[in-house]
């Protein structure tokens, strides 16, 4: 994972067509705004409920950690 510092009306890209940039900061939160091509799905992990062994970000996360680690594969878990 990588983890940056960002302050105000800073941005991030990702690969050619998302871009990050924080709007505002306070005390216990931060606003972002999220660009991004109408085909790339933008989730808030919440909406999944609580975070389990199939949860879309953990399942997510845990194919990423396997590519990492040498390619491979992991069964979808439904």
């Amino acid at each position: 994972m990588l983890v940056l510092t960002r302050k105000r009306s800073e941005m991030i890209q990702i690969g050619d067509s998302v871009v990050i940039k924080v709007i505002e900061t306070g005390n216990r939160s931060v606003k972002i705004g999220i660009e991004a091509p109408d085909n790339v799905r933008v989730l808030r992990a919440e909406l999944f409920g609580t975070p389990g062994p199939r949860h879309p970000l953990t399942v997510f996360l845990q194919r990423r950690r396997a590519e990492k680690l040498g390619g491979v594969r992991m069964e979808d878990g439904g």
